[in-house]
């Protein structure tokens, strides 16, 4: 490259004491894809923890691009838009999600109430919050995204409890999936306790799980063949789900259960509508640079955006390399697209 380049990435799993071992294996990986793609960028790394230091460095020795893989800061993976903003106040390019797009997305609940209004289709779903009381003795306030209170929970259909503003699977398994209002209650009072933060409870939609990865170069967006969840005939639909040991506990029987097949076996129809469904979804959330999205297909064909991923797992294994893959495309060249198309646009 004919640009200095620094690939930075958050330094902070030691911070991080809410992750048991096995979810802490995922904050690991990111300091592996840096130094992976610093390898092949030729570029240094810069391990952040904090954005003060973080600035301190960049003030002093001025990359001329940043290659984003901070996803969070100082232990608070909300932060992520932080240092981008950062980065964007200093005037240094970077590649990935804008800082908006960033802080909107780590949030579970904020994101399914503006797809919800741009008309992407998403899931049901209530935030109860912990601090209104403790969830274990029922002293909970159960809102829908958006504000209105919600009186209750219905007790006709599954429903699935997740963090607000976790990722990578974090705090989700199957236990993650309840039947009853009572279930509800006891899982968000297992969230909130043990992450330190408001419980999202979504509709639980039995059907395909599907996946859609994504980037934006210099000729514009470029869509990756879709995949699928495989999951085991063995489980039990309420055990179907991509929770922490399905994506970090190799070997374990979550994770021999849970297929990522990439690209997925589906008509040319649904193909189209993955697409179409997931790039208007990027383009309401003003996501840019890469990102991955999953679904669910209802019985009736109707599909769902369970979660939006801006800036997702790019390591090896991971399903947007998979996706990469599936195209025919080189690690490499997506890189290198990556950085020529945020050269190319320089943020100001």
């Amino acid at each position: 490259m004919d640009v200095r380049a620094v690939v930075a990435f958050n330094d902070d799993v030691d911070l991080k004491g809410h992750l048991n071992d096995v979810e802490k294996v995922g904050e690991m990986e990111v300091g592996e894809t840096a130094r992976e793609v610093a390898e092949i960028l030729g570029a240094s790394l810069m391990p952040v923890r904090d954005v003060r230091t973080a600035l301190d460095e960049l003030r002093a020795n001025r990359p001329g691009v940043v290659f984003n893989l901070c996803e969070g800061v100082a232990g608070k993976p909300h932060w992520e838009m932080h240092f981008g903003l950062a980065l964007e106040m200093l005037g240094i390019p970077f590649t990935g999600a804008d800082p908006t797009a960033a802080g909107i997305c780590g949030d579970k609940a904020l994101t399914k109430q503006l797809l919800k209004t741009g008309g992407v289709p998403v899931p049901e779903g209530y935030v109860i919050d912990g601090a209104a009381g403790d969830p274990a003795r029922g002293e909970t306030k159960t809102k829908e995204p958006g504000g209105r209170d919600r009186p209750r929970l219905h007790a006709s259909r599954k429903w699935i409890v997740k963090p607000v503003h976790e990722d990578a699977g974090i705090g989700i398994g199957a236990g993650s999936v309840c039947s009853s209002p009572e279930e509800v209650m006891a899982r968000a009072g297992h969230v909130t306790k043990t992450y330190g933060q408001a419980a999202l409870v979504e509709e639980f939609i039995e059907g395909r799980e599907l996946n859609q990865a994504l980037y934006y170069g210099p000729a514009g967006v470029r869509v990756l063949p879709p995949g699928e969840i495989v999951f085991a005939p063995s489980l039990r639909p309420e055990e179907r789900v991509v929770g922490w040991k399905a994506k970090w506990a190799e070997g374990s029987a979550e994770d021999a259960a849970t297929v990522n097949r990439t690209p997925g076996v589906m008509d040319d129809t649904l193909r189209s509508d993955v697409s179409s469904v997931c790039t208007k979804a990027a383009s309401l959330l003003s996501i840019g640079g890469y990102c991955r999205f999953d679904l669910r297909q209802r019985p009736t064909g109707e599909l769902c955006i369970i979660d939006v991923n801006p800036n997702p797992d790019i390591g090896r294994g991971s399903g947007f390399r998979k996706a990469l893959e599936a195209s025919g495309t080189l690690f490499r060249d997506f890189l290198a697209e990556l950085m020529m198309g945020v050269l190319s646009r320089r943020r100001p």
